[in-house]
């Protein structure tokens, strides 16, 4: 498959971009889509996280209604409450359930969409879990304000924490690479230059040892990280306004050692209250694309792929099974970067001012998922899918 290949195709992306074979024109996609938006069966509910399960149920956290949704296949919904006050922010679907962050309560929880049961693991420092991962031995991986920590499946935390740039930097998201290791990113809001930020780290957590690689961009604000099969890794720079490749294998770094600190969880579980909603029948909006080939810019280890939508604020990422990235844009759009074209594809979404968005792709059925957090205006909350058509 194409993503597997990605190292191998780094020269031929150096040579296109060196011959001028990119160039900043606009041009018209042949693959038009349809966006379909849900609203959320709790209104104004800040929904984040999303994640689709085996079954095709799509799950995404109501944040500021305290509450876990789920859209099931046949297009009815139902919502937990997390109890105690917990609000969820990232999710993910596993076979045991349903994982997520509750930065409310210092915990990390789980939910048996079966029982109803909810269980909360309390991190023993006191820190307000982020982002989450789900390792292939069963730990769940997430970030901190200041560290990263792993939940093992015995109910041990672990936590290794960093300096970091700013004082008002906080760790964002994380992803998995196929030997282990987990790569993560810091941001902050302050702007591009000296007030942004530059590293994205790799930790291996059976050395401890923590690689750190500065974005090309200065200030660039690193803000989503995906770790490809072959071990390159992409980083969305919020704003530098591009997505960038890194091969850790050429790329320039720096290496630490940082001590980790491991105390048992404690936990506690209570029933959650189930509702349930009717189906809803969605907005369904034809989304015309627009494609621009933009030209790269290439530095030792790293390419540049600069977004055509200026002050996009591109952050979440998904790589599909043929290399192109998925990416949301807090400007209110979707897109699709093909790496070897230097190509991308942008796609509005239809509610104005409907933003953040995180994202979740459905390969089997070629759907992006992404929720609609409506943090820059007062909004209808809404989950949505975009569905290309061949």
């Amino acid at each position: 498959m194409k993503h597997v290949l990605l190292r191998l195709a780094l020269p031929a992306i150096v040579g296109a971009i060196l011959s001028g074979a990119s160039s900043a024109c606009p041009a018209t996609d042949v693959r038009p889509a349809t966006i379909a938006e849900f609203a959320t069966p709790s209104h104004s509910s800040s929904p984040q996280g999303i994640d689709v399960a085996a079954d095709g149920s799509v799950w995404y956290a109501e944040t500021t209604a305290g509450k876990l949704a789920v859209r099931h296949p046949d297009g009815t919904s139902s919502e937990f409450l997390v109890p105690n006050g917990g609000q969820p922010f990232i999710v993910k679907a596993a076979a045991d359930g349903i994982w997520f962050t509750d930065s409310a309560r210092h915990a990390i929880g789980h939910l048996d969409p079966r029982s109803g049961e909810i269980d909360e693991h309390t991190i023993p420092s006191g820190a307000s879990p982020f982002f989450i991962q789900i390792g292939t031995d069963g730990s769940k991986w997430f970030t901190e304000t200041a560290g990263v920590g792993r939940l093992s499946p015995q109910g041990a935390i672990t936590e290794w924490t960093f300096t970091l740039e700013h004082p008002d930097d906080n760790m964002e998201q994380l992803s998995l690479d196929p030997w282990a290791n987990v790569w993560f990113v810091e941001r902050n809001f302050d702007g591009a230059g000296a007030a942004g930020t530059n590293k994205v780290r790799r930790l291996n957590p059976r050395t401890s040892v923590v690689s750190t690689y500065a974005v090309p961009t200065l200030g660039g604000t690193p803000s989503g990280v995906v770790a490809n099969a072959d071990g390159t890794v992409w980083v969305s720079e919020y704003y530098a306004n591009a997505l960038a490749l890194l091969d850790p294998l050429v790329a320039p770094h720096s290496d630490e050692t940082v001590a980790p600190d491991t105390r048992k969880a404690t936990g506690q579980s209570a029933p959650s209250t189930r509702t349930v909603s009717a189906r809803v029948p969605p907005t369904q909006t034809a989304a015309s694309p627009v494609v621009h080939t933009v030209q790269p810019v290439v530095t030792r280890g790293w390419i540049e792929f600069p977004l055509p939508t200026a002050n996009a604020e591109a952050e979440d990422m998904r790589v599909d099974v043929f290399g192109n990235v998925w990416f949301e844009e807090d400007a209110g759009f979707l897109g699709r970067l093909d790496p070897y074209a230097a190509r991308f594809t942008e796609y509005a979404i239809p509610s104005t001012n409907s933003g953040y968005y995180n994202i979740a792709m459905d390969a089997r059925k070629g759907r992006l998922w992404f929720t609609e957090a409506g943090v820059f205006a007062p909004v209808t909350t809404k989950i949505g899918d975009l569905t290309t058509r061949h």
